[in-house]
């Protein structure tokens, strides 16, 4: 098989991420094999935990038969590692995918203004792992002291990757918006 080379788009957009590039750019070139890339989404994220700023960087690249995502974290600096990055890489066949989801948030007046995405959620499901959420049970009277307990949900939750056009830009969405669009249909490719 001749090896196929990362898109100019991709790496445009990992070097707009800035985010330890060139290594996200080698991890994602040993997990394609060499296969094209039909499309790619770049995610960076920071979050703060206490006084420390975390980056996260999660690419999503589809081939021909995969889906693969990596996911990038910086690790906690130490005297005999002044600087770590964490890369891990999933290869998921296409034909493993059960779902592709989309929840969609819009700004409307819901009378005279047209509505716009204002941030979606996409989901890919293909059972490697799920997610459980928990909140205590509770009644509808103010005064109830009792313990209600716990109740939650299990959900199959392989990626879920949040994108706001307040926070990220509306291009980021709508890049996020049209890879759900080649991936699914993708995925519906293998069922006809």
């Amino acid at each position: 098989m001749t090896a196929v080379p990362v898109p100019d788009a991709l790496r445009d957009a990992l070097l707009r991420a800035g985010y330890f590039p060139q290594t996200a750019l080698a991890c994602l070139e040993r997990s394609l094999r060499g296969a094209g890339v039909r499309a790619h989404l770049v995610r960076p994220e920071t979050t703060f935990d206490g006084a420390e700023v975390r980056r996260h960087l999660t690419v999503l690249a589809l081939t021909d038969r995969h889906l693969v995502i990596s996911h990038i974290d910086d690790e906690g600096a130490d005297e005999l590692n002044p600087s770590q990055v964490v890369v891990t890489t999933e290869r998921v066949r296409l034909s493993r995918i059960v779902s592709v989801g989309l929840s969609q948030v819009f700004d409307t007046d819901g009378d005279t203004a047209e509505p716009r995405e204002a941030e979606a959620t996409l989901g890919i499901t293909w059972g490697g792992s799920r997610r459980l959420e928990i909140e205590r049970g509770w009644c509808e009277d103010p005064e109830c002291q009792a313990d209600h307990g716990w109740t939650g949900t299990v959900a199959p939750s392989d990626i879920a990757l949040r994108i706001s056009a307040l926070a990220d830009g509306a291009d980021a969405l709508d890049e996020a918006l049209a890879f759900h669009a080649v991936l699914s249909d993708a995925v519906d490719e293998l069922d006809a």
